[in-house]
């Protein structure tokens, strides 16, 4: 009896891998990062204490016009404070997958048309997760995310064209801004010719492709110019010194990519089997 049971549990347990049709994916962890209640006492001690800083005679203030609206990634590594020394009232934040315009579109428009904000600041940023998602593969995301992540098929093209190569990936980045740009300057004509708006792509470099820091800040188009000597020239930059205007606009990274092989120290060269001439006899 208890050898016939054997039997059957050795039976069943072999044929289970067959049958069976789960995932081998690793699960992912419940919890990742910090625990939810290191999250909520951090909130609220932080919170307190901006509560009992703050005189208890200064005046509320009444909301004034935020002096932009900031359209950016998801990515929580991109902060206001990496550009704008006090955000609070200043700036307008919408975030979206991929910095893209039509996924937030009325929100934007809240905030160009009735905030009145004077600048439409569009950032992407280096290092991007958002578009190496797109690149690489995201059928294995839910349904709503996989939505938000086809929209950069209209700024970036198909994935089978995206490229390779070291800067690849910050070409896309600025590619997805130029569309961003191009959409609004569209979408907000009228503002921008009457001067009430004015629509700036950057990028912020995560982790200093353009080699001027990690977190720099790169203007690359203001109302859809993108040539960096005219960049400089225009009169909404004026203010930057020397240094700043040094920073702005994109790297030629084909000419780049040149000038490396360029410098490249030259390979030996092949040797060649010589042919002998047959020498003639004198007769």
């Amino acid at each position: 009896m208890r050898l016939g049971i054997i039997i059957s549990l050795s039976l069943c347990i072999a044929v289970l891998p067959v049958t069976s049709s789960a995932d081998l994916r690793p699960i992912k962890k419940l919890r990742a990062g910090l625990p939810p209640y290191t999250v909520a006492e951090r909130i609220t001690r932080h919170n307190d204490q901006v509560v009992m800083s703050r005189p208890a005679d200064e005046p509320i203030r009444t909301p004034g016009t935020p002096h932009m609206t900031w359209l950016a990634d998801c990515d929580a590594r991109v902060q206001t404070t990496l550009f704008y020394p006090e955000p609070v009232d200043a700036i307008y934040s919408v975030r979206n997958p991929g910095n893209q315009l039509s996924l937030s579109v009325g929100a934007i428009d809240y905030g160009v048309n009735e905030l009145l904000t004077p600048v439409l600041l569009i950032t992407g940023n280096t290092n991007n997760d958002s578009i190496r998602l797109y690149t690489k593969g995201y059928s294995h995301l839910g349904p709503d995310l996989r939505r938000d992540l086809d929209g950069l098929r209209t700024s970036l093209g198909d994935q089978a064209s995206m490229g390779t190569g070291p800067h690849a990936e910050t070409l896309l980045v600025e590619k997805n801004v130029d569309f961003q740009v191009a959409t609004a300057t569209k979408r907000y004509a009228d503002r921008i010719e009457s001067g009430r708006v004015v629509v700036i792509g950057a990028v912020i470099d995560l982790n200093n492709q353009y080699g001027f820091g990690i977190n720099r800040l790169i203007i690359i188009n203001i109302n859809g110019e993108t040539t960096p000597e005219r960049l400089r020239a225009m009169h909404h930059l004026v203010r930057l010194n020397k240094h700043l205007l040094g920073m702005v606009g994109r790297k030629h990274w084909e000419e780049e990519a040149k000038d490396d092989a360029t410098a490249a120290p030259p390979s030996k060269p092949v040797p060649t089997k010589t042919l002998k001439k047959d020498s003639t006899r004198k007769k």
